[in-house]
């Protein structure tokens, strides 16, 4: 009788402690569903951008850091290739300028990625701001994080790690209601 008591008891134990820890689906951070966080941010371009200026129409919003190369620039290629789209490039870094890293340099090397090798002769005409607090609030804490938003600022999709398929990107744009 007390083995039986002992393995309901760890049962109960490793039950309890799986469901704090998230392992059955609670808060994982996963915004599906949720409003896009407000933000109000500067740009490299020296615009102000706001989740007013995107109401009533789907975005995109590419969640990296300054100092996140390949797999991050990558995808900034990727979507920008594939759709027109309005993208805005988030950093999830609170580092002013992270290893020496502005905002503008960050602009630039994005912009360069292309250019090794297999020159496209791409430029990434998106805006590079901070978006710490909006990445928290939406439960990003990998980069790269491509989050999808529907006209109504509700986030459909939240897609963690590159992003290069075309046929993958479409089909996410499209889910938030964009059009190809």
């Amino acid at each position: 009788m007390q083995k039986e008591l002992a393995a309901v008891g760890l049962v109960l134990c490793l039950l309890i402690f799986a469901w704090v820890s998230g392992v059955f689906g609670g808060d994982d951070g996963d915004a599906v569903g949720d409003p896009f966080p407000e933000f109000s941010a500067v740009a490299d371009d020296g615009n102000t951008y706001s989740l007013d200026d995107y109401k009533g129409a789907p975005f995109i919003v590419l969640f990296s850091a300054e100092w996140c190369n390949t797999p991050c620039h990558a995808t900034m290629h990727a979507l920008n290739s594939t759709l027109d789209a309005p993208i805005l490039v988030m950093s999830t870094d609170p580092a002013e300028n992270p290893q020496g890293i502005s905002l503008e340099n960050w602009h630039e090397r994005a912009d360069e990625y292309d250019d090794e090798g297999n020159d496209t002769g791409q430029t990434l005409d998106l805006p590079f701001m901070k978006g710490v607090e909006a990445a928290d609030k939406a439960g990003i804490s990998s980069s790269p994080s491509i989050v999808f938003v529907n006209s109504d600022g509700r986030i459909v999709t939240i897609h963690k790690g590159g992003l290069h398929d075309a046929d993958e990107i479409r089909t996410y744009w499209e889910a938030a209601g964009g059009t190809v």
